[in-house]
């Protein structure tokens, strides 16, 4: 009875330690170990603040654009995007990647 009680508690914390490491990125400015990108407050060329991320994961930008757009149900706008990763291809040579975004209204 004891065992069964504790491997249950074990599986319970296994389980939300699972989760809370796949969970999507960051919602805050600044450095993002888990999708390896990095999100700071930027003037864009319209005189309104934007979002400016870069990114070395495929993926790590988007998961962190919605992440940082929370508010809206994670809806955003591209302002501008370069170099984005795709799965397979070779970052010493594409270059860093980055979005500009701005959270929708």
């Amino acid at each position: 009875m004891t065992l069964r009680s504790t491997v249950r508690w074990m599986l319970g914390v296994g389980i939300a330690g699972l989760v809370a490491a796949c969970g999507i990125g960051k919602g805050t400015l600044g450095n993002d170990p888990a999708t390896e990108s990095q999100a700071s407050t930027i003037t864009w060329s319209d005189g309104q603040p934007a979002i400016s991320i870069s990114c070395k994961t495929p993926g790590g930008c988007q998961s962190r654009a919605v992440a940082v757009c929370n508010a809206t149900n994670g809806d955003y706008t591209v302002l501008k995007m370069e170099n984005m990763p795709t799965r397979g291809d070779m970052t010493v040579v594409r270059g860093p990647a980055s979005v500009v975004i701005r959270c929708s209204k």
